[in-house]
């Protein structure tokens, strides 16, 4: 069976994919990705056939703002309502790029089966104009109203392209939608063809070996990780967290992602270890806290494990993400006033002492690791194509 998957290049929305697409592949399937060249090298050492398609982040911000101008500057906005002004439209500019590269794609290719990640909204008007079952895979909670409909009006364009009209779901739930949240984390889409997979981590580090200081790491005391996600820009908002971090008796990990430098934030107390990136799946199983932007990954990788987390969210999906993992009595989230050392410092203490937080995200990895592995799912993918 020939398998075409799509999606948009940024890791949250490759890394999702990665664990149904190899089974896919274990299974003997022939695969191919779809997405924009930057993530050309990363697909291609995953060990997947890679066809370039669509915009890099950059590019796809860029073509959003002239595309579709915006009447109020994001800025102005509260953080917490900034996802509903721009997601729509910038996703929607970038399928409209993504349609010319990825139509060509799929009429040489010729799936059986297409798989996307739920932001790349160009896959499902070329799948239903072509007779093509189409499978979406989130990667993270359920869409509020206000966004589908945000999405629909942006993507208008999209499925008129192929002579059709978009659904009032920018056809998410038309075959088969897998959910990787688990109920303690809020309710799934109301659709009967949403399923809950289990949001198995992939982060790369699969054959890397792990670096040799991470052997002494919560050997002797309490160890925290911290991360702010891989597209974080600027060094300001390590500050307040080193200086919480240097006030505790634990050992800690902090990986800036490739765009910080680490010797730009500042002093590094004795007790913190700084990295630009280290597979999560290393050090996630020797810490008791995570913090981190409570981006999806992260955030699921964590509650995988039972551990307590302190959410510090900026934008994207994080802000709905933490109040969904402080919802289920697991996490702590701080607003964007409440980011001083001493208001990270108080709630650190609270996670690594107080016992409820830690019997609350038992609770929820209970949940995940009762939920359908993705290799569950082939036989379904398998019987959905050749319906």
């Amino acid at each position: 069976m020939r398998i075409l998957v799509t999606s948009l290049p940024g890791m949250g929305h490759v890394h999702p994919l990665v664990p149904l697409v190899s089974g896919l592949q274990r299974a003997g399937h022939e695969v191919a990705w779809a997405a924009a060249p930057v993530a050309g090298p990363r697909l291609e050492s995953y060990g997947f056939r890679m066809f370039p398609a669509g915009l890099a982040p950059g590019a796809v911000a860029s073509r959003s703002a002239i595309a579709v101008p915006q009447a109020t500057d994001p800025r102005d906005v509260p953080a917490r309502e900034r996802r509903a002004l721009g997601f729509g439209k910038r996703f929607g500019a970038a399928a409209v790029r993504m349609r010319e590269d990825l139509a060509p794609i799929v009429d040489a290719f010729r799936p059986e089966l297409i798989v996307h990640d739920v932001a790349e909204f160009a896959a499902a008007p070329i799948a239903v104009a072509r007779g093509i079952p189409h499978v979406t895979v989130a990667f993270s909670g359920r869409f509020s109203d206000a966004l589908v409909r945000g999405i629909v009006e942006s993507v208008g364009d999209v499925w008129s392209a192929e002579g059709l009209v978009a659904p009032s779901d920018a056809g998410m739930y038309d075959h088969l939608y897998l959910h990787r949240f688990p109920p303690a984390l809020g309710p799934a889409p109301e659709s009967a063809n949403v399923r809950r997979v289990r949001p198995v981590g992939f982060d790369g580090g699969r054959g890397a070996v792990p670096p040799a200081w991470l052997a002494a790491l919560g050997s002797q005391r309490p160890a925290v990780y911290v991360t702010l996600g891989t597209v974080v820009s600027g060094a300001t908002q390590w500050l307040e967290l080193l200086g919480a971090l240097a006030s505790l008796d634990i050992d800690a990990v902090a990986t800036t992602g490739p765009q910080v430098d680490p010797s730009e934030i500042g002093p590094i107390p004795s007790n913190v270890r700084v990295e630009r990136y280290v597979p999560q799946s290393f050090i996630l199983d020797r810490v008791t806290v995570l913090v981190s932007h409570a981006g999806a990954g992260s955030m699921l990788a964590g509650a995988e494990r039972g551990l307590p987390q302190l959410c510090i969210p900026m934008g994207a999906d994080m802000w709905e993400n933490a109040d969904s993992l402080t919802g289920s009595g697991s996490a702590l989230t701080l607003e964007e006033d409440q980011r001083d050392a001493a208001a990270i410092l108080a709630a650190l203490e609270r996670l690594l002492h107080d016992a409820a937080f830690s019997s609350a995200a038992q609770r929820v990895a209970a949940e995940i690791a009762a939920l359908p592995h993705p290799d569950e799912y082939v036989p379904t993918l398998e019987s959905l194509a050749h319906r």
